[in-house]
């Protein structure tokens, strides 16, 4: 077998650099951009391999060969027009974005090394090795597979990221070992943490460069964290990681970073991947596509009632055009969320459904719901934790983090406490045995949570650790000023003698 390194690299990663570079411009995140560009490119081959008689390779083929060619003539339109970006561009020190790379990749190496275990879980096996086989077999198997009663328990409506990129590896380098669908699927996985850790280390980019080396290191952290949380789980094939991975990275881009145009963009990227990777991403996906929509584009009303966004000004332009406004909110969230959408049609077409609510249960709402929050809660004891942080950090550091840009931390909260809502729902209205359910799944589905809150206390120790070194450059102007008083004293006094 050749190394899955190879399949990310020629499979996923050249194909998607020059949209990854037309996104994210400069930003360390493009590295770790372009794989998921390709792997998103893959979900929307499949979704086309259900829809015409071609096989994947081709299909993803095609989809490469049109993005990129659009992205060409997008840049070559740019270049005869002047466009005015929805808000301004971000430029980044290049030493800087070398060595959060670095850091990002060697924090990320270290969990990676158990790949050499050649694990594969429960679910990859049944579930998303399956689904590879069948984008395998081309558009009259894969059809035929989705509609089989006997593939049910394998919940076909599941979005494809996770089985198109095991199928791509098949493609370009054969079916001689399955396990080449995992370690695909764990590199990309590897990106999407990647991400989360470039966005929490650029939390400081143009800040001091104490701030931006303390940056690097958190980010870097909550990489190695990441697959902490996860367990085994997060490098033995489960889609658990990688959606998770891919939200909290699009909240960070889209609800905390500054407002920038790289920022939102690659905000919009990870939240398309982590629609296509998984059904619980595709609900948090939307969610935080929305919450990103109304803080770039915030609601008003006439005066005196007005609606002000996370940094406290009014938008004059939603105030002029609020027609504009609202398209450019609803493309928000359409844009990234249409390839979602389109796979939804499509399970809708071919009649699948949801194994998890196609039978009765004879238990109560209250008591699924009582079990759930007894399930979930041993895996969420960092939320005490960092609510704590929340209200001390709201007290104390509130003025440093609007003097940084960032965004108000509800929004990161607002879109924890959904995706953690929307998976809640799901037990207590599912159908199984609700704690033979949670025993094999509530460490998994909490991953996102986990995750996001995680890089909230990194984000809030970024902000803290600047504060420090505010303060003592305050005191040192202040003394410094005190030494220019006193010289300049002394020398009156000297004058007037």
């Amino acid at each position: 077998m050749r190394p899955p390194l190879e399949v990310l690299i020629l499979g996923l990663a050249v194909p998607g650099l020059l949209p990854a570079l037309a996104l994210a411009r400069r930003s360390p995140a493009v590295i770790f951009l372009a794989p998921v560009v390709g792997a998103i490119m893959a979900a929307l081959a499949a979704e086309l391999e259900v829809a015409v008689s071609l096989s994947l390779l081709t299909c993803y083929v095609l989809v490469a060969v049109a993005v990129n060619a659009a992205v060409i003539a997008a840049l070559l339109t740019a270049r005869q027009i002047r466009h005015r970006p929805l808000v301004p561009q971000e430029r980044f020190p290049p030493g800087w974005s070398i060595v959060t790379v670095l850091i990002v990749l060697a924090a990320l190496a270290v969990p990676l090394s158990g790949l050499g275990a050649h694990e594969i879980g429960w679910d990859p096996n049944s579930i998303w090795m399956t689904h590879a086989l069948m984008l395998s077999g081309g558009h009259r198997e894969l059809v035929a597979a989705l509609k089989d009663p006997a593939y049910h328990f394998a919940n076909p409506d599941y979005p494809p990221l996770v089985p198109a990129v095991g199928a791509l590896g098949f493609a370009l380098f054969g079916q001689g070992n399955l396990y080449l669908a995992v370690a695909i699927t764990e590199l990309v996985t590897a990106c999407a943490l990647g991400l989360v850790g470039t966005a929490i280390a650029t939390v400081a980019s143009t800040g001091r460069r104490q701030t931006r080396a303390a940056a690097i290191v958190a980010g870097g952290l909550t990489c190695i964290v990441g697959f902490g949380v996860a367990g085994l789980p997060g490098i033995d094939g489960y889609a658990d990681l990688p959606w998770s991975a891919a939200a909290v990275a699009a909240i960070v881009f889209g609800l905390v970073l500054p407002k920038a145009s790289q920022y939102l963009v690659t905000a919009f990227v990870c939240a398309a991947a982590a629609s296509l990777t998984k059904n619980e991403g595709l609900i948090t996906a939307l969610a935080v596509l929305v919450l990103i929509a109304l803080r770039y584009r915030p609601l008003t009303f006439s005066r005196p009632w007005r609606i002000r966004d996370a940094l406290g000004s009014s938008s004059a332009i939603a105030a002029r055009q609020p027609a504009r406004v609202w398209v450019e909110r609803g493309a928000f969230v359409v844009g990234p969320g249409l390839p979602c959408l389109i796979w939804v049609a499509e399970v809708h077409v071919l009649g699948l459904t949801d194994a998890f609510f196609t039978l009765s249960t004879p238990e109560s709402l209250a008591y699924r719901a009582g079990a759930t929050v007894e399930g979930m809660a041993p895996y969420l004891i960092i939320a005490p934790v960092a609510f704590a942080v929340l209200i001390l950090g709201s007290i104390f550091l509130s003025r440093d983090r609007r003097r940084s840009g960032l965004g108000n931390p509800l929004w990161l909260w607002a879109a924890c406490v959904f995706g953690l809502a929307a998976i809640f729902a799901t037990y207590v209205f599912g159908s199984f045995e609700i704690h033979g359910w949670l025993a094999g799944s509530a460490n998994r589905v909490t991953v996102f949570g986990q995750l996001v809150l995680y890089a909230e206390l990194a984000i809030w120790f970024v902000i803290a650790f600047d504060n420090i070194f505010r303060r003592d450059d305050a005191r040192k102007r202040e003394s410094l000023r005190r030494q220019r008083r006193q010289r300049e004293s002394s020398r009156r006094q000297r004058v007037s003698a």
